[in-house]
């Protein structure tokens, strides 16, 4: 089982969303800021007293001490790293874990492919764009939960890449465990939704795998199903 190390944590309780990027925390009974790297709304777990994960960053350059990895809604340890997919994917493609890709001899991460980056190309001719999703409601996990225009640009990219003999594929990590079903959130991004449909009866791959945060790290787990698209 592929899995990345996030760092070691501490316990703190969330108290609200300053901006984008910054929340308040508390943490040993005291109110300290830590940096979000997660642009999503995330209004369903950023809830006032959530249990949250933070992991202490030393770097001089850093406004916060602490950098917000993870939040708990119930007892499910959900992810809000955005960074992490991409680590996580990566470690499997360099461990040859996924089957969906085989006989490949060279992984190139930030492939860049008309004025898109894509994450990763195997051997200069499969195309694979990773995202992370944290939505699930139900046992279904939907993306976006806000809308995404620099989705839409990637799917968009894929779709074209087909017609210069790429082999191309959107991987989604669902950075939590209990998903059982994936589908584009018409109700958040409609276009994304279509131009996802597109893409899959033009010949891109959709690809949907759960991970779960355990004990400080983060483990990819089973490839689940999508909804009709």
């Amino acid at each position: 089982m592929t899995s990345v190390f996030i760092g070691d944590l501490v316990e703190a309780h969330f108290v609200e969303r300053v901006n984008r990027f910054l929340c308040t925390v508390v943490l040993d009974g005291h109110n300290v800021e830590a940096h979000l790297h997660d642009p999503g709304r995330l209004t369903e777990l950023l809830l006032p007293h959530a249990r949250v994960l933070l992991r202490e960053e030393n770097s001089p350059h850093r406004k916060t001490k602490y950098d917000l990895v993870g939040i708990y809604t119930g007892q499910t340890l959900v992810s809000c790293d955005s960074r992490v997919p991409n680590r996580l994917i990566k470690k499997a493609l360099e461990e040859k874990a996924l089957l969906e890709f085989s006989g490949y001899t060279e992984v190139i991460p930030e492939y860049t492919y008309q004025n898109s980056r894509i994450d990763f190309c195997l051997d200069h001719k499969t195309l694979i764009e990773v995202k992370g999703a944290t939505l699930v409601e139900n046992g279904l996990a939907l993306f976006p939960d806000a809308p995404t225009e620099r989705g839409r640009k990637h799917v968009q990219t894929l779709i074209d890449s087909l017609y210069q003999g790429f082999s191309s594929n959107i991987l989604f990590v669902i950075q939590r465990p209990d998903a059982y079903k994936f589908s584009p959130n018409k109700n958040t991004d409609p276009e994304f939704a279509d131009l996802l449909s597109q893409a899959a009866k033009k010949g891109v791959a959709i690809l949907v795998y759960t991970s779960e945060f355990k004990d400080n790290y983060m483990h990819l787990r089973e490839k689940i199903s999508l909804i009709e698209l």
